[in-house]
């Protein structure tokens, strides 16, 4: 019950299933992998951080460092935007936009 509210939860912030936490890419939506971060992370892929331009609405492109990947994360104000495991940092270094990252 509390997975379901949790995926819930992070479904209903900004319209998206972007940052559910997942151990197999089955666990996310379709067009979406799981990618390597604390308990996992649902989301797609992208290319350039700081844009929307790929990512789904109230998500922004940014680096999750030990993944090794560029990903759509949803934005943040403050950490407590975020899931746990998770800050909210800028995007990449010089951009005005944060994200929800790893904590490192």
């Amino acid at each position: 019950m509390l997975v379901m509210f949790s995926v819930l939860m992070f479904a209903g912030c900004n319209g998206t299933s972007a940052g559910i936490p997942c151990e197999t890419r089955d666990e996310c939506e379709a067009g979406q992998d799981c990618f390597e971060a604390p308990g996992g992370f649902c989301t797609r892929g992208c290319s350039e951080a700081g844009t929307t331009r790929e990512c789904p609405v109230g998500t922004v492109c940014t680096t999750f460092t030990g993944a090794g990947a560029q990903v759509c994360s949803n934005t943040c104000e403050r950490n407590a935007d975020c899931r746990v495991n998770f800050e909210c940092q800028l995007t990449h270094q010089g951009s005005s936009v944060s994200a929800c990252r790893p904590v490192r």
